[in-house]
């Protein structure tokens, strides 16, 4: 390479390092404000599916791939995408990771920046083109995956007033219905629009729970439904049943963030082992007098 490429190079490496210690140092506390915030944000957005992202999902699902993709139904929902939308957009992003490298590469060739062959554009072009897929669905998974314990701590929430409405000698669906309609979140907009279903169709509201734990993978909250079912057809408490259901599952969350706790803090000590052996080679080096 060129020194002026090489000089190019360096500076654009130093500039991007530079910005990107002073964002993570100058980096703000959320405030109060950020976090209410978050947790009065809206559902997940509804796509249409009606673009050319759609297209080129359905027509890749017909050629024998839908069998490994239909695991991915349940976690998409929870953040409003659909499978189809799901893979044109992995399918159109490996396109561009590989496309786009190897025409960067050729201008700075073709320019001076860079003097390479061809075997390493095309390295690189098949390493993005399996980089950048990855990295998407491992965003929408994790994303997901944050969906999943808000929904979970709002069914926390929604056993709090199902019990305390029972406790008031509210009717046992009353308390259900009621209860749904306190909060503004994800599950209790599912929660309603399904008891509106139940309603209309002359079943339980306990249908609805039911219905809303299959459509969001909520285990808990296909407990709850039938421990509330078996309650009432057996002729227990069911504000004691339900206490007891909301009582272990603030325990599982707690245990859960725990657990997390413990694997990011298990995630530092490499980093600062390595930290470490680095200073102290630098150290050491320099009294070896190899010379």
């Amino acid at each position: 390479m060129r020194p002026t490429g090489w000089l190019v190079l360096t500076s654009a490496a130093l500039c991007v390092g530079a910005w990107l210690i002073l964002s993570g140092w100058t980096q703000p506390r959320p405030s109060v404000t950020e976090a209410v915030r978050h947790l009065r944000r809206g559902g997940p957005v509804r796509h249409a599916g009606t673009g050319i992202v759609d297209r080129v999902g359905t027509s890749v699902r017909r050629r024998d791939i839908a069998t490994w993709t239909d695991s991915w139904t349940r976690p998409l929902r929870l953040i409003g995408r659909p499978v189809d939308l799901h893979v044109g957009l992995l399918v159109l992003v490996a396109l561009a990771g590989f496309v786009l490298p190897s025409v960067a590469l050729g201008i700075a060739q073709l320019v001076g920046l860079a003097s390479i062959g061809l075997w390493v554009p095309a390295a690189f072009a098949l390493a993005m083109a399996a980089l950048m897929p990855w990295i998407l669905h491992s965003h929408a998974m994790a994303r997901s995956a944050d969906v999943a314990i808000d929904l979970r701590h709002q069914l926390g929430a929604y056993l709090d007033m199902v019990t305390m409405l029972l406790a008031g000698n509210t009717g046992y669906e009353g308390a259900l219905d009621h209860a749904a309609r306190a909060g503004d979140g994800l599950l209790f907009r599912e929660l309603r629009r399904r008891m509106r279903e139940a309603s209309t169709t002359g079943h339980s509201l306990v249908r609805a729970l039911e219905l809303v734990a299959d459509d969001y993978g909520i285990v808990e909250l296909d407990q709850v439904a039938a421990t509330a079912t078996l309650s009432a057809n057996e002729g227990a408490p069911v504000a004691r049943s339900l206490a007891a259901k909301c009582a272990t599952l603030r325990s599982t969350l707690a245990a859960e963030q725990e657990a997390a706790a413990r694997v990011r803090n298990d995630k530092i000590t490499p980093p600062l082992v390595g930290m470490a052996l680095l200073f102290m080679a630098l150290i050491i080096y320099p009294a070896l007098d190899l010379n």
